[in-house]
């Protein structure tokens, strides 16, 4: 929240200074959301039931002339990602009555894997324009944005065959095992957007992503210091598997669907 009200108040100090000198300048929001269902073996309500994605993102626009703007944004998005399951293979020796050890074994079980994380960032922009006729035109901006997020949870779900009865519990069935984790991402790429001039002071936009690059660190954020027996966990090695840095290059309308969004020019 103290992030939007930084943003807010930069806002009213751009507006104050643009008025000052003259120059041009509007103000945006554009918005998108879309979830959908994540297929699952069982019908447990403990195992992931949706994907989903949201976000908001407030911007201010200087105008260089007809053609060029520039500005600055910010984005706020939640959103809940199955990833890639966890295969976690534990060995075992099967004894007899004596205690003497018949042969090894070992059990592999798949646990489905999601993240959900909530995710605050702040970049800047170009804008080409091209007016097409009176009321449509199109624009072309690329972009820069860093975003992270600190309140993530990797949740690995437990399979079928893993629930027990919980006499005290509200549920048979075991909830996920939740793993802290944060996040941080570059974000390098151009939007692309069709613009309808409603009214003299406002645009209507659809915006969708092209090309981007993102880098995204994902960290495990279990203080492995607070608990000696932790670093002995085989679920602790099993899972760190997760926590890297990952590149990926491509559009993110998979990712991120279409935005709809408003402009505005008051001055």
């Amino acid at each position: 929240m103290k992030k939007i009200y930084l943003f807010l108040f930069g806002f009213g100090l751009c507006t104050v200074a643009f008025g000052q000198s003259g120059k041009e300048f509007w103000f945006g929001l554009d918005a998108s959301y879309w979830q959908k269902s994540i297929k699952s073996s069982t019908f447990f309500q403990q195992e992931p039931n949706q994907e989903r994605f949201g976000s908001v993102r407030p911007m201010i626009g200087l105008k260089l002339n007809q053609k060029w703007d520039v500005g600055i944004m910010v984005s706020v998005n939640s959103y809940i990602e199955e990833l890639s399951p966890l295969n976690f293979t534990q060995e075992f020796g099967v004894f007899d009555e004596e205690g003497m050890l018949l042969y090894n074994d070992s059990r592999t079980t798949v646990y489905q894997t999601t993240i959900d994380n909530q995710l605050f960032g702040v970049g800047i922009f170009a804008r080409r324009n091209f007016q097409l006729n009176e009321k449509f035109s199109f624009n072309l901006s690329p972009y820069i944005l860093r975003e992270s997020g600190d309140s993530g949870v990797m949740n690995f779900y437990f399979p079928a065959s893993s629930f027990y009865p919980c006499i005290n519990c509200l549920s048979i069935f075991p909830g996920p095992i939740e793993v802290p984790t944060s996040e941080e991402n570059w974000r390098f790429g151009v939007d692309a957007a069709f613009a309808y001039q409603a009214t003299n002071w406002m645009k209507l936009e659809i915006r969708a992503n092209l090309l981007e690059f993102r880098r995204q660190t994902l960290t495990d954020e279990r203080n492995l210091l607070t608990n000696d027996l932790a670093i002995f966990d085989p679920f602790l090695s099993a899972t760190q598997g997760y926590f890297d840095s990952y590149t990926d290059f491509g559009s993110a309308v998979t990712r991120e669907g279409i935005r709809f969004g408003l402009v505005f020019s008051p001055f």
